[in-house]
């Protein structure tokens, strides 16, 4: 790809974040606008949905604060490694993976976070997600210093 694409994999990231979230809200029966961080405490404590459900969306819930918690990491590496001027096939690939392994990540955390042993396919997605944010930071770094030199 010779367009840089990076940038719009900031705003597909952020619905990475927020679809979980949504999926809840809209699913679960339990959400209340007037105390919308109350979420969580409700879904827990209802009886209205059966305990394989209930643990479902509080792990939609939670995949969702933590790709939140992730967003800002990987803006900033875009924009850095923008700024230095990274090659566009690297940005484009990291970039993208990033949200590609966000997506698995989602999808580990939601569906097979259930099953016993599987919680390592969340961690080895969420390690993975980590590696590429930094390494865009390190990226940056290294066409800063050649730059420089």
């Amino acid at each position: 790809m010779s367009s840089n694409l990076s940038f719009f994999a900031v705003p597909a990231a952020f619905w990475c974040a927020h679809w979980p979230h949504l999926y809840t809200v809209l699913f679960a029966g339990t959400y209340d606008n007037a105390n919308p961080r109350a979420l969580k405490d409700t879904l827990a404590s209802t009886g209205s949905l059966d305990n394989e459900r209930k643990q479902m969306f509080l792990r939609a819930k939670r995949a969702s604060e933590n790709g939140y918690e992730t967003l800002g990491l990987f803006a900033a590496a875009i924009a850095a490694a923008n700024q230095a001027g990274v090659e566009v096939s690297v940005l484009n690939r990291m970039a993208w993976g990033y949200v590609a392994v966000r997506i698995a990540y989602n999808f580990a955390y939601i569906r097979l976070g259930g099953i016993p042993g599987l919680h390592l396919l969340r961690t080895f997605f969420w390690v993975n997600s980590m590696f590429l944010s930094v390494g865009l930071f390190v990226a940056a770094g290294f066409k800063a210093k050649d730059a420089i030199l």
